[in-house]
């Protein structure tokens, strides 16, 4: 008979809770794979069990552990290969050579090390887009949480159903649990075709599975889909267009396909939206996840954070891939955001500390459809932490988004999988 595992107190200068004000001196107890109580230190120990574990991090912040809702963790070793910083169209015509070029196996090591990388930050729940499949494997080797959003790629109608076919097969055998699910990635509307884009979509909202895509990222991809004009006019894709509407931004092309049907959508990028564009997502059962690191590096443009916000529109940050950003530490992107604030508010607004923490934990979770479970410090959701330094800061917030780089420890579903030397 297995024993009941030992309740764990961690003990810290702060505890951030994300969806409760800051606790100085502060604990959590965390009893099997849940958080048991959060309090301050002196309050939990009068009610912690006997055989309790104790924990203790003097100069440490204990918060909910980040969330990062769009990385490309095979992409990983990618980041040697390639210029992070270069125009789009230059560098996703070196990435399909990149990724048409990497073995299974080559996929699997990288997804490992990435996986092992986000741990180190404090991640403790991963959206990944997955191209060959193999982070599911990593994900489960490192022990990190996650949904696997297996991408689907097809340009042209006369291939749809030979690849359908092996992405169904790959869904349905899939090795899931429940920290590590999947879901649907369609990569982008210049590289799938509408009947594709509905086929994905019907089996996505059939099964209950959330469904991503890259969408509204470069100009090129406006020009395409609004008034096929531009070089990407000349893309396989194109003539699958035909029947599309002339005049629909990327982002009403989807609503014209009923994306916006499915309650489960993560849209990433969204640079190149209008007023028109912003109003649709608002009303809309979306969320949209904001990767501004990898829009400046591939010089899409900036996208409208202050219109979206304003206007009631769902957004979260992430980091995208090593291959488009220069780190997988979401608490980075967080820090770029707001020196874009601080440059001009009429993009990005000057949000206070908490409401942007709360964009790579409990809002990143909520895109991720696990806002239940994780990204918040609060009884009875799983055990997901990270341990940052505290040194002697009076302002814990400021401290983590100012200057926190590595983790001190990462726990998820009440085990640590990462701890400091």
């Amino acid at each position: 008979m297995q024993q009941p595992a030992t309740p764990i107190l961690l003990r810290a200068r702060w505890v951030v809770p994300v969806t409760a004000p800051p606790i100085r001196d502060g604990a959590v107890l965390v009893h099997g794979e849940r958080i048991a109580a959060v309090g301050s230190a002196q309050e939990l120990l009068t009610r912690a069990p006997p055989q309790v574990q104790r924990m203790e991090f003097a100069d440490g912040i204990v918060v909910a552990g980040l969330v990062n809702p769009h990385t490309h963790l095979e992409n990983t070793h990618f980041a040697d290969a390639i210029n992070c910083q270069q125009p789009f169209d230059a560098w996703i015509a070196q990435m399909r050579m990149l990724v048409s070029a990497q073995s299974f196996d080559e996929a699997v090591a990288a997804a490992r090390d990435g996986a092992n990388k986000l741990l180190r930050y404090g991640v403790t729940c991963v959206g990944d887009s997955s191209f060959h499949g193999a982070t599911l494997i990593a994900l489960k080797e490192v022990g990190l949480r996650g949904i696997v959003f297996k991408e689907f790629i097809c340009p042209t109608d006369d291939i749809l159903d030979d690849r359908w076919t092996a992405f169904a097969a790959w869904l349905d055998n899939a090795p899931t649990d429940e920290r590590v699910q999947v879901g649907i990635m369609v990569h982008a509307p210049y590289t799938v075709t509408p009947s594709a884009y509905r086929r994905a979509l019907t089996l996505a909202m059939k099964r209950r599975l959330p469904f991503s895509t890259h969408v509204a990222e470069a100009p090129a991809e406006r020009a395409l889909i609004e008034r096929r004009t531009g070089k990407w006019a000349q893309l396989p894709i194109a003539m699958a267009l035909r029947d599309v509407p002339i005049g629909l931004s990327p982002i009403r092309y989807l609503n014209w396909l009923g994306v916006f049907r499915h309650d489960r959508l993560l849209l990433v990028h969204c640079v190149q939206v209008d007023d028109a564009d912003i109003a649709l997502l608002a009303v809309r059962p979306v969320w949209v996840v904001h990767c501004p690191r990898s829009n400046a590096n591939l010089q899409v443009g900036t996208m409208p954070l202050q219109k979206m916000l304003a206007a009631g529109v769902k957004v979260c940050l992430a980091t995208d891939g090593l291959a488009s950003a220069e780190s997988l530490n979401p608490l980075d992107e967080v820090r770029f955001a707001r020196r874009q604030a601080h440059r001009d508010a009429s993009f990005s607004p000057p949000l206070s500390a908490d409401r942007w923490l709360r964009m790579v934990t409990l809002d990143a979770a909520a895109a991720l459809g696990l806002d239940n479970a994780i990204g918040a410090l609060k009884v009875g959701k799983q055990a997901d932490i990270a341990v940052f330094p505290s040194g002697d800061t009076r302002d814990p917030l400021e401290t983590l988004l100012g200057e926190a780089t590595e983790a001190i420890a990462t726990m998820v579903a009440g085990r640590f999988v990462w701890l400091a030397k």
